[in-house]
Formats: structure tokens, sequence, C-alpha cells
């Protein structure tokens, strides 16, 4: 029986992945094949007509250094082009994505003969969802193994339907690899045993698989720690949020642990957590080693770096010292205590460096990133600003089955019936998921931690009731209990996937699609329309933060500005260029010193109002119409310096018109992106000074 409910689990995950996939490139090319410029007779040559375009800016940016890598022969991406024109730029960007980009579309082209470029599109849309099938699956098998198959099979049926979003086949990106690698480091360790192991190799009661053997339990300290030195080359900076909770919630769970009964018979083995920090520290060294060395070492805190895998390896000292302790006083020696001083030093020395450190070593904590992240980042925004009735209920059965798992594993261990092998890991993750709450609350973008945390809590609670209501509770008093909580993961699992299936449907039937890949679908159009317009011409672009991975992607040109901590001192120009007071003598110098041959920028002041903002903070409307930027956002940019003169002739091909056919209502609708572009002469006679 379990393994059918395997089996069947494995083919469902893959005609989730696979027809999402299919479906939405499907849809996507529905949507363009009813698009035109010349309605009512579609122009097949139509230039944009050539290329896929991708739901987020990130991801141009990953194919654009995976095509890079794969025409200059190295190994690694250490420097880009794509921003920070002429100079380029210095990239932190962890390679797995690009290398797994880079296999995909090589397979691509060796055997199904595909074109490099074809290939690289095809690679970009099978990459996340063929992540997102393997995490999944695992995720299923590990679960099915230690507490039960149909119980893995709701889970991971659940995540994959509620993060179908970061594993979107629009999206490669580094994020779906961060979570999945986050999610399985917390699975290992829940099913380690958390520090105990049972002598037997029989599994006498219920649970048993949570508290293995003893070397099952070091192999899975082990698999947990492999996957801690993945977070942290994956993205540290979101990694060590994550760690810090966890790490706490270990700790509370071994201080509240109560010795097994004869049921239960296990013994605590605090050298497991010194493998756990040797292989999390080990690892991570070696995912620096191969991002970086021989020759790239530098003090760069943002990503992995070899403080991590020392803070690391103390938070593992400090936790063997706590359950040594936890074994007894007179087990407790005084190299435990000395280990554990030199753990929490260890420990600390990283989040001291980070916020009390010189601010090059970190520069998120300058202040134009400051500003950015607060102000201008999307998935950054704070819940009580990006929070909609709709969004709410559209979460709202998440938001339940979490709350339902944090009661129903409070009243568990009110009982204290439950079952020894559940304890340490329904304390774990209540407080991992009360922490993801708080973050979420914060800032939304860890709801994208917040689903799979909660799915996997409600899981575990509802294999611990399952336990105790056959062991224990009386059946008419408890017995509902664990259909409560399957109903709500059903009702989160069914929500998410219609959530993830209705825009997928509406592009299939060309009535709609999802206003962000319109933006981007224009986007691409522009690009593609502008480099057709140019003849081969490479501009050097101030363009939309948003647009410049884009632009090098397509070929367009380079842009000097972009949304990225690594380009710094491009973002820096762009806003000084565009905030600079007229009569603009410091965008001059910037335009003529950088080469810039154009600027771009949206209708309306949204642009300029952003760079005057990341300049110094102003937000006073009355002081950004005295800026550059200001000056060529109104309208016919009469202000604007005469070496900036309007490029008709150019933002006529980037802002033509679209029309769609929609079959439902048999009419083309009209769409379009108004955009305007100057041509930069920063060689022309220079304007008068401004008088005192």
């Amino acid at each position: 029986m379990g393994l059918f409910v395997i089996l069947a689990g494995i083919l469902l995950l893959a005609i989730w992945h696979g027809g999402t996939l299919w479906a939405i490139d499907q849809g996507v090319r529905n949507v363009e094949a009813h698009t035109t410029l010349t309605p009512p007779l579609p122009a097949a040559t139509e230039p944009w007509r050539a290329m896929r375009f991708f739901g987020d800016p990130d991801a141009y940016l990953w194919l654009s250094m995976t095509r890079d890598l794969r025409a200059s022969g190295h190994f690694r991406v250490r420097r880009t082009g794509a921003d920070n024109a002429p100079c380029g730029r210095e990239v932190h960007w962890a390679q797995l994505p690009i290398w797994s980009l880079a296999g995909l579309s090589l397979a691509l082209e060796k055997i199904g003969g595909r074109s490099p470029p074809v290939a690289l599109e095809l690679a970009g849309r099978l990459l996340m969802p063929l992540v997102g099938f393997l995490f999944c699956a695992a995720v299923l098998l590990l679960l099915a193994r230690w507490i039960h198959p149909v119980i893995g099979l709701f889970a991971a049926l659940s995540i994959a339907s509620s993060s179908a979003l970061d594993f979107h086949p629009l999206r490669p990106d580094h994020h779906g690899f961060q979570i999945a690698c986050v999610v399985l480091f917390l699975l290992c360790l829940l099913g380690s045993g958390m520090g105990w192991y049972r002598v037997s190799s029989e599994r006498t009661s219920a649970g048993r698989g949570l508290i293995p053997t003893l070397s099952a339990a070091r192999g899975r300290f082990i698999a947990s720690g492999i996957m801690a030195g993945m977070g942290f080359w994956l993205g540290a900076t979101v990694f060590e949020f994550v760690l810090f909770a966890i790490v706490a919630g270990t700790a509370l769970a071994l201080l509240l642990s109560s010795p097994p009964d004869a049921r239960d018979p296990a013994v605590l083995h605090p050298d497991l957590f010194r493998w756990w920090g040797l292989a999390g520290a080990g690892s991570a060294l070696f995912f620096y080693l191969l991002e970086y060395a021989p020759t790239h070492f530098s003090m760069r805190l943002e990503v992995n770096h070899p403080l991590h895998a020392l803070c690391w390896l103390g938070a593992a000292e400090c936790l063997r010292a706590l359950a040594r302790w936890k074994q007894g006083r007179a087990s407790f020696r005084r190299s435990d205590g000395l280990f554990a001083i030199l753990g929490l030093l260890a420990a600390a020395a990283l989040p001291a460096l980070i916020l009390f450190g010189p601010v090059e070593w970190y520069i998120p904590r300058k202040p134009l990133m400051l500003r950015l992240c607060a102000q201008f980042i999307f998935e950054l925004f704070s819940f009580s600003r990006a929070a909609s009735p709709t969004a709410v209920l559209e979460n709202s059965p998440l938001f339940l089955l979490g709350a339902a798992s944090l009661i129903l594993t409070l009243i568990l261990f009110r009982r204290r019936q439950l079952p020894f092998p559940y304890q340490a890991p329904l304390r774990l993750l209540a407080i991992v998921s009360v922490w993801i709450s708080m973050l979420f609350l914060w800032q939304v973008r860890w709801i994208h931690f917040l689903l799979p945390f909660y799915i996997l809590f409600a899981a575990f609670c509802l294999s611990a009731m399952r336990a105790g209501t056959r062991a224990d509770f009386p059946r008419h008093r408890s017995a509902y209990l664990p259909l409560l909580l399957g109903f709500l993961i059903a009702a989160q699992t069914a929500q998410a996937a219609f959530v993830s299936l209705r825009p997928i449907r509406d592009m299939l039937r060309v009535e709609k699609m999802d206003p962000l890949f319109f933006k981007y679908m224009f986007q691409r159009n522009a690009m593609l329309q502008l480099k057709a317009a140019i003849h081969g011409e490479r501009l050097r672009l101030i363009l939309p933060a948003e647009m410049a991975p884009a632009a090098y992607y397509f070929g367009v040109g380079d842009a000097i500005g972009s949304l990225y901590w690594e380009n710094l001192a491009g973002l820096a120009a762009t806003a000084e260029f565009l905030g600079n007071p007229l009569p603009g003598l410091r965008a001059r110098e910037i335009a003529r010193d950088r080469g810039l041959t154009h600027v771009i920028l949206n209708e309306g002041m949204d642009d300029a109002f952003m760079f005057y903002n990341l300049l110094d903070g102003k937000t006073d409307r009355s002081g950004l119409l005295t800026t550059v930027g200001g000056a060529l956002a109104e309208p016919g940019g009469l202000r604007a310096p005469d070496w900036l003169r309007p490029d008709y002739r150019l933002a006529l091909v980037a802002s033509q018109s679209y029309s769609i056919y929609l079959p439902a209502i048999a009419r083309w609708v009209p769409f379009g992106i108004p955009i305007r572009i100057y041509a930069v002469q920063p060689t022309a006679t220079p304007p008068p000074p401004a008088p005192p």
C-alpha cells in the first residue's frame, strides 16, 4: 500500500509540474498569436515574435549570465557587463542556477537539435518545474518513510500547488532552489531524532521513524548539514534568518523534552550536533571555494563566506553543550563549557560584523540600498502596505492551517499524551512557524517560506494526532481533530491549485493574462522592436532599473543602473544623473564619462521620483520638478537640457499600440506601454550656468 501511494504521488507531481509547464507556455503562445500591431491581419514577421519573454527581471539576468558563461568557455561567471556600463561589475550570485540552465540548454542542443537561443529559452522554461518536481518528490519520499505515506502525499501535493510561483516556468531564478534547500534542511533535522536515537532496530510504537538508529541519525544530521551549506551558498542573508529560528527552536525542544517512557526507549547523543555542525560548515566552505577559489576572495558578508560557516559551527557546538547538560550535570565537563563559550562567540561574530562592521563588508547597509529596499522593491514591501482584502481571502486557508496546527499542538502538549517522537519536532515547527509568520508581517517575501513550513507543521501535527488518538485518546472526543486538520490541508491544496490554474485557463482561452505578464510581454516587444530599428547598433542606456536585464538579454544595449546590491555604483550613477538639479551639469559629465547614448523612461513621474528619492531620500514633488529626471518626465520634455533631445523615431517604435483579439467578445482590444526616449549628445554646447 505504501509503495502504491508513493508511486501515485510521484505521478501526480509529474502531472502537476509537467502539465502547468505545458499549459503556461501554450497559454502565452495563444495570447501572442492573437496579438499584433496590424489588426485584423496579424503580421507573422513582427520582430518580437522571434523570442519568448520571461516573467521577472532576475530571470533575464540568469539567462544572460548562462549565455555569457557558455560563450566564454569558463567555469564560472565572476563579472558581468549587463549593467554598470561601461565598467561592468562583480557577480556574487550562486552558480548553481547558471550551471543548471547551461546543462539543460546543452542537452536540448545535443539531443533535441535546438539552436542555442531556442535551447536557452526552453531551458529557462523547464528549469523551475523540474526543480519543483524533484523537491516535492523528495518531500513525499521522506515523509512517507518517516511518518506515513498518505500524509506525505497530501503534504507534497499541497506544497506543489502552494509554491507554484516559486517553481513557475516563466521565472527561472534562485528562490525555488533556496526554498527547496531550506525545507529539506529542516525536514532532515525533524527526521533525525533531534539528538535522540533508538538502540533497537525495531519500531515498537507510533512515530518511531522519527527516532532512527544511531547510524541513521548521524546520516540524517549530515544530510541536514549539507542542505544548510547549500542554503548559505544560495542565499546566506535569507538563510541566516531561518537558521536563527531553527537553532532557537532546537534548543528549546532539547530543554523541554522529557525522558522517553518504556514504549519509546531512546538515548540522547550530544555528539550528533557536532556532526551536524561539521557537515554544515564543511559544505558551506566547499561551496565557497567552488564559487570563488583561487583568486576572487573578498569580504562580502551578503553572500556565503567562511564567517557563515564559523557561525554555523558555533551554533552547533552550543546545541551540543546544551544536550550534554540535558544528559545530567555529572556528564557535563569543563571542556563542554569551554566549547560552548567558544561556540557562542563564533556564532555572535557574524551578526556583530554585519551590524557594526565596516559598511563595505555589507553593502545593504548603505543608505541608498536601505532606501531602495524600504520603498521600491515590491517583494520587500511590508504586509501593512502590500496586503489587500483579495490577498487575505486567497491566503485564508493557509492562515487557518497555520493557526489550527499551532492550537492543536498546544492541546496535544497540554494533555501530555503526545508520543515522544513527535515532541521535539512539533516544538521546533511551532517556533519556526511563529518566527516566519513574524517575518511575513515585516516583509511579504517570507510568505514563500511560510507556505511549506505551515504545511509541514500541519503534516507532523496530523501524524501526531493520528498516533496519539490511536494510542491514548478516547475516540469519541478526539477522532474529529485529525479530520479537521486533514480538511484544512485539502482546502489549502485546492485553493492554491485554483489560484494557480485560473490564470492559465484564462490564457489558454485568450480571455485574460496576468497584468504582470502583460507588462513583461510588452517590455519584450519594445526591446525587440528597438533592436530591429537600430540595425545592430548597441545602445548605452539609462532606463527603468527593472528593465536593465531585459535590455541586455535581448541585445538592445548595456544599462548603467539596476536593482542589485552588486551594482551599487551603477545605481548611484543613475540616481545622480536623474536627480541632478537643472541645468544638469553633473548629469552631463556622467553621460560623457560613461558613453551614454539614450535615456528611456516610462510615462509619468514614477521613474524620476524613484531615483530622486534614492539620491538623498527626498520626497517633495516640487524639488523633483527641478531635476533632470523631472524635466524628462514632463510631457514633451520642454525643460530638458539641450543635450537631451527627444528621439521620436525610437519612441514611436517602442511605444506602438498593440491589439489583442479576444474571442469571448469577438473584438480587438488595444494595449501598450507608453515610453519616452531621449538621445544623449553630451558634446553639444553646454548650457549657461544657473543664475545665483
